[in-house]
């Protein structure tokens, strides 16, 4: 009983990981809490560096490709696979500031030469999945840190308009409403303040969704089915029974046998 309970917990748990990640997002306790101000780091500094691991990336990884045909695209290929790997080091690291660090999985490559080394490092299912993460997700990734972090950052701005309003000449204008007294920022404020309990969820919930795909992609590969395995592998309630009555031997048959024959 012990053991079902376990494998079928920890199976909810490994299942449910990315839904629970965007759950419990209340606004009230996150406001108090030190996460909506991590998940602006985390955003912010894949707004800034995002772009620069994407040129470094893409521009290794075509002129690898351009230089295959010859015998010079083979240690740049080597080359490419070590940069995709530290940049990704990198966006686990900063997975720390969300969730957990990402931890790495990659095969142990062994020096054979280095046609075994191009093999063994781009057949390595974790350097291409660096490569999705780093190249051909950066667009969406970047969009979905961008929107967040500028809903929460111009939330903020109007909370303290007042301080800054008359900064604009003639006024400000926010859409249909033209701001130009203090009272008037006071109310832009006060909406603000409300609006606040909105873009918070939005950063925060960006965040976890740009760490939960750093964790599904740059992390270790998980079986899906890895507790069902595991308690098929356990010895069963009826595996002592079994053991202890032994199969019956031929001689003894046979004894048994000739005793009811005689």
């Amino acid at each position: 009983m012990t053991t079902t309970t376990t494998g079928t917990t920890d199976d909810t748990a490994g299942a449910g990981r990315l839904p629970r990640s965007l759950a419990a997002l209340h606004p009230l306790t996150l406001l108090r809490s030190s996460e909506p101000w991590r998940a602006t780091a985390y955003l912010a500094g894949y707004v800034l560096l995002g772009p620069v691991l994407f040129a470094f990336c893409f521009g290794t990884l075509v002129v690898s490709a351009a230089l295959n045909i010859t015998m010079l695209g083979l240690p740049l290929l080597i080359g490419a696979a070590a940069l995709l790997r530290g940049c990704a080091h990198i966006e686990r690291l900063r997975a720390g500031l969300v969730r957990d660090p990402v931890p790495a999985d990659y095969r142990t490559v062994e020096p054979t030469g280095i046609l075994a080394a191009v093999k063994a490092r781009w057949s390595d299912p974790a350097t291409l999945r660096d490569a999705l993460y780093l190249v051909a997700l950066f667009v969406p990734l970047l969009v979905l840190d961008a929107a967040g972090l500028a809903l929460w950052l111009t939330g903020l701005a109007l909370v303290v308009f007042p301080a800054w309003y008359w900064t604009v000449p003639d006024g400000s204008a926010l859409g249909l409403l033209r701001v130009d007294d203090l009272p008037s920022a006071f109310l832009v404020s006060l909406a603000a303040c409300a609006l606040t309990l909105v873009t918070v969820c939005a950063v925060v919930a960006a965040a976890r969704l740009h760490a939960a795909v750093a964790h599904k992609l740059l992390g270790p590969r998980t079986d899906p089915l890895a507790a069902a395995k595991r308690l098929l592998a356990e010895p069963g309630p009826l595996s002592g029974v079994h053991e202890d009555a032994g199969p019956s031997s031929p001689s003894s048959l046979s004894s048994h046998s000739r005793g009811m024959t005689a």
